[in-house]
Order: structure tokens, then sequence, then C-alpha cells
């Protein structure tokens, strides 16, 4: 029996979101392959309670892990007695510190660094040594355009491979879709008589556009009063985000939905998911929408483009663009055909290009890749 790899998987995060996401889909869909996932985050974290019974072991991290020397021997321990050959940090915080672990006590191990962020590597002096020392074995940037972003700041072709961000499939046949229509119709917080639902599921930041969003819908309902806007999410501007769309709320045309654990039936439900993003490494979840057959509206921007082919499996708007944005809703509101013709492309393409059994197997690929080589030389090229 071939000997399984052990992971060690490295997030900072509390919260849930798209690189969340990302780490359970890995953990969780890779089980018939010989690796061992072992996850290094918060008690508490919802990654954790998520993917903690497919987890080979687990070690906690502190709140204020990062400041300690402590933490680095915890963890030191922890890989040594495990057996870890890998440590896959997925977030900044957690690079910063593998980078140091692996600097001071773990010099053979191999660094796998996740890049899912679309900004430019900062030019202060840790940020280069953390990404241009060969400390780091490999980084997997979830779109080609993050790549780019780590070749301009002087990382290596072939120590990036770009493994886009997958989803699990599931069914979308007119009855899965008509079931879950019915069923968001009752949910608590939705108002009756809506009969156009328009889908937004992201966590509540700054750089997700949702105050662009707001405003673009209020233009829209003036003249589509039928269309009711969904607000799936947590976050800090959530306060703020109900504060702008009060009016809206008040009479029924906006929800706030908070965090949801299902979100493939909101958006099997859904006529549009928009995803109105001011930056956005890639939107994982125009994946999910296109596996529910719904159509997607989306900014142009960053990494958005390589999901969306604009007139093909979705409609591309410019971002902080809230007139462009109601006119792109207004547009499939109008042409339901247009919106199926959308929908049905992208699910065919989505199906072919973003299944999570290919992010797996990428991913498993580069592993192998990784441990057959000496951690202390590059990569021969790419995965």
């Amino acid at each position: 029996m071939e000997r399984s790899i052990q992971i060690l998987h490295m997030d900072s995060a509390l919260t849930w979101g798209g690189g969340q996401s990302q780490i359970s889909t890995l953990i969780r869909e890779s089980k018939r392959l010989p690796l061992r996932h072992h996850l290094a985050s918060p008690q508490g974290s919802k990654l954790y309670a998520k993917v903690r019974s497919d987890l080979g072991g687990f070690v906690p991290l502190s709140r204020n892990l990062f400041a300690g020397l402590v933490s680095l021997v915890t963890i030191r321990n922890y890989c040594l007695k495990n057996e870890i050959q890998i440590i896959h940090a997925h977030c900044g915080k957690s690079h910063t510190f593998a980078y140091w672990l692996k600097r001071i006590f773990l010099p053979n191990i191999i660094l796998v660094v996740h890049r899912r962020i679309p900004a430019k590597v900062r030019s202060n002096m840790l940020s280069q040594k953390k990404f241009l020392d060969p400390v780091v074995n490999h980084f997997v940037s979830v779109s080609n355009y993050i790549k780019g972003v780590l070749m301009s700041a002087g990382v290596e072709s072939n120590r990036v491979s770009t493994i886009r961000s997958s989803k699990k499939k599931f069914p979308a046949t007119s009855s899965d879709k008509s079931n879950a229509r019915a069923t968001l119709l009752r949910t608590h917080g939705v108002t009756p008589n809506g009969e156009f639902f328009i889908l937004s599921a992201s966590r509540l930041v700054p750089d997700k556009g949702l105050f662009i969003l707001i405003e673009a819908f209020r233009k829209f309902v003036r003249l589509f009063p039928q269309a009711r806007l969904l607000i799936a999410g947590e976050g800090e501007l959530e306060e703020a985000l109900k504060v702008a769309a009060k009016s809206l709320s008040e009479t029924g045309h906006i929800s706030f939905m908070g965090f949801r654990k299902d979100v493939p039936e909101l958006l099997l439900g859904a006529d549009i998911f928009v995803i109105p993003s001011l930056s956005e490494g890639l939107g994982s979840t125009i994946v999910e929408a296109m596996f529910a057959r719904t159509t997607v509206i989306g900014s142009s921007v960053e990494g958005i483009p390589e999901l969306i082919q604009h007139g093909k499996t979705g409609i591309l708007v410019p971002p902080a663009d809230p007139t462009a944005l109601c006119e792109a809703f207004l547009r499939l509101a109008e042409n339901p055909e247009e919106r199926a013709n959308l929908a049905a492309q992208a699910h065919t393409w989505a199906q072919e290009a973003c299944g999570a059994e290919i992010m797996v197997q990428k991913t498993f690929d580069l592993y192998k890749v990784l441990v057959s080589h000496s951690p202390s030389t590059p990569m021969p090229g790419k995965v």
C-alpha cells in the first residue's frame, strides 16, 4: 500500500470564507488518495468544526499565536511527532508563521503557500523575504491573475502553480430548482410576492462592493418592483450595509440572511447570482452558481473574468459602476431566454473545468512532485 503523504494545513481564521471553503473541500474530497490531512487553526474556528472528523490530527492555534516562540516550538513538536512532510499555509499570517518555523526549526520540511488575495506583494523587507526566499518551496495561486502578481514581485514562474478554486458538484435539474425556489419563498425573512430573486453570498467586507450592489438594486427596483435582493453572509460591514439598505429592507425588497450553510440551495432558487467585487482573486462561489444553472453577473476585475466569459457564461460589468450593474439586472430580467442560455453554457463549462475532483487531483499531483524532490532545491518545472 502506498504510504500517505502527511500534510499540515495552517489557517488562522475563526470565520468562514472562500479560503476555508477550499481547505474543507480539499480535505473532504481527497479521501480516496494517499493523503493524511492535519490542521493547525484556532480551536473555535468554523473550519475545524467542519472538517474535524476527516482529520488525521489537530493542533490548536491561539489568537496571539504569531507573536510567540512557544507557539513555534509547539508546532515544531507536532510536526516531528506526526512525521509531517508538507506544511500548506493558507493565509498571510500562516505564511509568516510557517516561514519562520521552517527557517528556525524545520529546514527540511516542504512549505507550500496558497495565495488567494490579488493584492500586490508589499515592498518592505519582510514581505520581500517571505516571497522571494526559497524557504518557500512552492506557491499555489487560485488564478492566473494572482500568479502574475507573484511573478511581477520577482517569484520565479516555476515556483508557482495555478490551481483554480473549485466546488463540489450538486444536482441542478429543473425539479431541483423548482423545489429550491419553493423553499426560498418559505424562508424566514424573505418577503412573499417576490417574482425575481437576486442573490449575493460573500463576506460583508469592503472589497466585495456591496454598497455598489445596494445602490444598483435601488435603481433596478424602481423599474422592476417585483425584484428581491438576498444578501447572505456576515462581516464587519453588516450594520453599515443594513443602514444603507434600510428603506429597501423595510419594504421587503432587500433581506439580510446572515451566515448560511445552504448556499447551494439558495443559488438553485435564485434567478441571478451577483458578485460585484472591487477586488477578487477568483470568486469561487461563481462556480457554485454555474453548477446551480443560475445566471451570473460579476465585476470585470482581476480573477473574475477567468470564470465569467462575457456573453457566454455570464455578464461582466465594470467595477464600482451601479448604473452598469442595474442595466445588467434589467437586461437579464427582461430576457429570460438569454438568462437560460447563459446559465446552460456556464453549467457545461463549469462541469468540465471546475469540479472539486480537478482541484484535488492537481493539488495531489503537486504534493507528489514536491515530496519526490529535495525541499532545498528549486522546482524542476510547472505541475
